[in-house]
């Protein structure tokens, strides 16, 4: 499929599939923009905003890439560009607005979203796929005259050798480290007779 028409198929998949109300009765809008282009960071194929009523207001903002191939890190980097520059046009847009006199009375968040036709993984690719909150993988596969789009996740990697890197890394917060509680926590033994 040619990337315009892959485009068009995600966004109907998007509109049919994720415009669902989110929350019941405080759901305000769902909006679906293609070919949105971000400041400094080019174009995602698709920007979704959906807005839920609240005290206060909330916002989800998802960008979508999608490509005719497998997804590479070359992908990610320009989703997690994409994604940083978002989030620094829209803090410039609420300096902008303090310095006016306002506050938002409200809150964001922002996630990307990148389909292919299979996720090459990678050191990176498996750590934002399982423990990553701001980036999303999914797979397509043709259906009918669209697509149909699933999330794409795989055998999460060991995390053994990570924790020791991790806890030397941020030794200046205080951890209760649970595992080496449990394992010098002692064996009952077994009585003889």
């Amino acid at each position: 499929m040619k990337r315009n028409t892959l485009a068009k198929s995600l966004a109907g998949w998007v509109g049919s599939t994720l415009n669902a109300p989110g929350s019941p009765g405080r759901e305000h809008c769902f909006q679906v923009r293609p070919q949105f282009r971000i400041p400094g960071a080019g174009r995602v194929d698709l920007l979704t905003v959906r807005h839920e009523t609240s005290g206060p207001d909330r916002f989800r903002v998802d960008l979508w890439t999608i490509v005719s191939r497998a997804l590479l890190e070359k992908d990610v980097d320009a989703m997690m560009r994409r994604l940083h520059a978002f989030e620094a046009w829209y803090a410039e847009l609420i300096e902008h607005a303090e310095t006016q006199g306002f506050s938002p009375d409200h809150r964001i968040s922002v996630r990307g979203n990148l389909v292919g036709k299979a996720v090459r993984r990678s050191p990176l690719v498996d750590l934002l796929s399982h423990w990553g909150s701001s980036i999303f993988f999914w797979t397509w596969k043709r259906s009918g005259s669209g697509v149909e789009v699933l999330p794409a996740y795989d055998r999460a990697p060991a995390l053994k050798a990570a924790r020791t890197q991790l806890k030397g890394l941020l030794d200046h917060l205080t951890w209760e480290d649970s595992v080496e509680r449990e394992e010098s926590v002692t064996k009952p033994t077994r009585a003889s007779l």
